[in-house]
């Protein structure tokens, strides 16, 4: 996609045209039945037979004697419990649980706070469900809608529009900006506050080579995650292009966890290496005696649902490996075809960004890298910390990622 093809449809929004994403709620219509089996509950409701454990339930009280409701906080923790705890008695009443415990204990469980806090064994995360995968082709054709500016800034469900889009896309946009630091500034801080980190709150690339990094000439960028050398990557990154080079300088951008998708599939060795070798990043700036360097995985796991959490590809900050010697040939071979495919244009959205439109990106979803260009090209950019998007998606858009 290029400039002459591609125009953001700014979309203006009311309060009432929009609903924020809720996870599914019980239906009071539909009844609920609840028995003990062993050292579990077991409750059928909907057509869907869930089997809670024991402690689990009781750990997860919400009672006013377990849980403190103005601090959102635990009153106790696990070792004070009697770790062969049992439920004698169990009822259900209007979508909530009632359980009667061998310890003289009673808990009261909403079903709807059930559903949102058991994750049964493996079923995909809230956020993998809510994904939409996408390559060129596809974004071409679903590309998530543009706000306005001055509407972002004070309606919150345009807010909730464009931080909708980073879940489901990993890319949003946001027009009419006027083309300052002071004003890109202001889109960051309507999400959350601003990730410092050794760029500073902010960073200007130019083709001046101010800096010791790639991204200061006007080669072209294979795509890349920023800040992989620090243990918790960027979670988004904020682009506002303050000037337009006079040839090339198209921003690349390609959905990662859609290319390793493919990858499981086609190539589930591949796959596999690239989950669990660990790679070394590093920055080195000598100028500010800072020396940044973290080991990681290529494709980072969630713990709990297996499902793919992150991609932290830096091709210019890999340092020596110092894996097993007998995955060495694997892994190369693995992350040889990932970038292949990350660097084909059938996967890569290609976009001329102009001043005054800026690109909101996953960095832990959305790689980005740029063509060679001539002329003058300034590219501001932002970070945003990871748990402070995760917090809104919770808070703003009640989806529990």
């Amino acid at each position: 996609m290029t400039s002459r093809t591609w125009q953001p449809t700014v979309t203006k929004m009311s309060s009432r045209s929009l609903s924020p994403f809720r996870l599914p709620h019980a239906n009071s219509a539909n009844s609920v039945d609840v028995t003990l089996k062993d050292k579990h509950v077991v409750i059928v409701h909907d057509g869907k037979t869930t089997q809670l454990n024991n402690l689990w339930l009781r750990d997860n009280c919400r009672c006013d004697v377990c849980y403190d409701q103005a601090t959102n906080q635990k009153n106790f923790i696990i070792s004070e419990l009697d770790l062969e705890v049992t439920a004698q008695h169990i009822r259900s009443e209007d979508q909530v649980i009632y359980i009667d415990w061998s310890d003289g204990h009673k808990s009261v469980h909403s079903l709807d706070c059930l559903n949102i806090h058991h994750h049964p064994d493996n079923e995909p995360s809230t956020r993998t469900r809510m994904m939409k995968l996408w390559d060129a082709k596809t974004i071409k054709i679903n590309m998530p809608d543009t706000v306005d500016y001055t509407e972002y800034l004070k309606n919150e469900e345009v807010l909730k529009v464009t931080l909708r889009n980073l879940l489901t896309h990993g890319i949003t946009f946001i027009d009419n900006v006027p083309p300052t630091v002071e004003d890109t500034q202001k889109v960051a801080e309507r999400i959350s506050f601003i990730k410092e980190t050794m760029w500073g709150k902010h960073w200007l690339i130019t083709s001046d080579f101010k800096r010791p990094h790639k991204g200061y000439t006007s080669e072209n960028l294979v795509v890349h995650t920023d800040t992989s050398y620090l243990n918790e990557p960027a979670g988004a990154i904020i682009f506002h292009s303050l000037e337009c080079a006079r040839e090339g300088g198209m921003t690349l951008l390609v959905d990662a966890f859609n290319v390793a998708a493919k990858l499981k599939v086609k190539y589930p060795e591949y796959y596999d290496i690239l989950s669990r070798f660990p790679v070394r990043h590093d920055r080195i700036l000598t100028d500010k005696m800072l020396h940044a360097s973290t080991q990681g995985h290529i494709l980072e796991l969630c713990p709990l649902s297996g499902d793919l959490r992150m991609v932290r590809l830096g091709p210019s900050s890999f340092s020596t490996q110092h894996g097993k010697t007998q995955d060495l040939d694997l892994f190369y071979r693995a992350l040889a075809m990932f970038i292949r495919e990350l660097s084909s244009p059938a996967n890569q959205l290609q976009i001329k960004l102009q001043p005054g439109l800026v690109c909101i990106v996953d960095n832990w979803r959305v790689l980005h890298g740029r063509t060679s260009f001539t002329g003058k090209r300034q590219m501001l950019g932002i970070y945003l910390p990871r748990d402070d998007i995760d917090s809104r998606y919770r808070t703003l858009l009640n989806i529990y990622v």
